[in-house]
C-alpha cells in the first residue's frame, strides 16, 4: 500500500512540474515576443520599385513567343 502511495504522489509531482514548466516557458516566450523590434523601428523602410538597369529590354528575349 505504501509503494502504491509513493507511485501516487511521484506521479501528481510530475504531472504537477511539467505543467509549471509549460507555464514559465510560455510566460518567457510571450516576454521575449513583446521585447523584440522590428529592424526598422527607429526608421523608415526605402522600397526601390523600378526594375533594374536593363531588365526591361531583356525581358522580352527570355520570354516564349506565343
Amino acid at each position: 500500500m505504501v509503494a502504491l502511495l509513493n507511485m501516487t504522489v511521484l506521479a501528481v509531482a510530475t504531472i504537477l512540474a511539467l505543467a509549471l514548466a509549460s507555464a514559465a516557458q510560455w510566460a518567457m516566450l510571450q516576454l521575449a515576443m513583446r521585447s523584440m523590434r522590428p529592424a526598422t523601428a527607429g526608421r523608415q523602410a526605402l522600397v526601390r520599385t523600378e526594375l533594374a538597369h536593363d531588365t526591361g529590354q531583356l525581358a522580352p528575349a527570355y520570354a516564349g513567343h506565343r
